[in-house]
């Protein structure tokens, strides 16, 4: 296990490495460029446009450009560009290059550092996605459980008996595949706009918008702004989770080893426990690496729809200003998140299911 976790590391870190290759080309062959918004400014001259062109070092070759944000500026050689260039006008902005944790200073926000915007920003975006993920697992596990077990079986709870005894069929498992179905065809961000209107607008049960009341701030009020749009975030996962387990559930219970467990007269309870979950859960692990990309990443259009102040709003700011340093640095740190989930979720699959070996 420990060689697999070097090997998968050093390929992580080469995914990483390609991962900032791909952000600098992409923003570099966007049509525009980060001067652009001084085609709308009628007061700005060519002078200007010069003036910040050497400031941001814009007029360097692309080469150049990438391994001064990889490494930083005050190793690289003091040619006559570089000395007219942002080190030598403001050393405060001589970016110390990625690896340094430094993404540069952003354009929009008038010299603010990249990495504070987003270190700012990322509670926001963490405390809503993990509220996602808690509120995905808890509903949609239960529910793909539910649905595969009572397929073609009658409840054992007296009120859902007199209700299937009104309705002959097996109803439970209908019913949430029906409920899925219809909920996973509407979108999610139309779900939150219609219920922010009823619940916040009309009964004003929830409030609109924000992360928190200017004047409280306590738990209780954060959340009171955090359920409604954690739960509306929630739907796609419970969904999703609910049909995996349901499937998963559905091929284990007809495996050998669970006729086997059968036979040898254990309960129904502990075939459930010790053979059925654990061998179905696999599949949901593997899903854990996309899920905890999402919680990380955040959802811009609920961060949007629900005014939340995190990454999600962040990244639309960056991409209508052209803020290229912060553009690169939330594609680069969203892609290093997801690729340590993945790592994270191979290395989960061994405390899961034992048996799994790893080639060397």
């Amino acid at each position: 296990m420990t060689r697999y976790i070097i090997r998968r590391g050093i390929q992580s870190l080469l995914l990483m490495w390609l991962t900032t290759l791909i952000s600098f080309t992409i923003y570099q062959l966007a049509p525009g460029g980060p001067l652009q918004f001084l085609n709308d400014d009628p007061k700005a001259t060519s002078a200007d446009y010069n003036r910040l062109t050497r400031l941001y070092g814009i007029d360097r070759p692309i080469i150049t450009q990438y391994i001064t944000w990889i490494i930083g500026e005050d190793v690289m050689p003091a040619t006559d560009t570089w000395r007219t260039g942002r080190c030598l006008s403001d050393p405060e902005r001589c970016g110390r290059g990625i690896l340094r944790l430094d993404f540069g200073r952003s354009f929009y926000f008038k010299g603010e550092s990249v990495i504070s915007l987003i270190i700012e920003r990322m509670p926001a975006t963490f405390i809503l996605g993990m509220a996602s993920l808690i509120i995905s697992v808890i509903g949609g596990i239960p529910m793909g459980i539910v649905s595969a077990l009572w397929r073609g079986r009658w409840p054992d709870h007296i009120i859902m008996g007199i209700v299937s005894a009104l309705w002959r069929g097996r109803w439970p498992d209908h019913i949430i595949r029906v409920a899925t179905v219809l909920v996973s065809t509407v979108p999610d961000w139309w779900i939150g706009l219609l219920l922010l209107i009823i619940l916040g607008g009309y009964f004003r049960l929830v409030p609109l918008s924000g992360m928190q009341d200017l004047d409280d701030g306590s738990l209780l009020d954060r959340l009171h702004h955090l359920i409604l749009p954690a739960t509306v975030s929630a739907i796609g996962g419970w969904i999703g989770f609910s049909r995996i387990m349901r499937f998963e559930i559905l091929e284990v219970l007809n495996a050998d080893y669970v006729r086997t467990a059968y036979a040898k007269g254990l309960s129904q309870r502990q075939v459930i426990m010790r053979h059925v979950l654990r061998n179905a859960m696999m599949p949901f692990v593997t899903g854990l690496s996309g899920i905890f990309l999402i919680a990380l990443s955040g959802s811009i259009l609920f961060e949007i729809v629900f005014s939340w102040p995190g990454m999600g709003r962040l990244v639309i700011t960056a991409i209508n200003s052209r803020d290229y340093p912060l553009m690169m640095a939330l594609f680069v740190i969203t892609s290093f998140l997801g690729i340590l989930g993945i790592l994270m979720v191979d290395i989960l699959y061994s405390f899961v299911d034992p048996r799994v070996k790893y080639d060397i």
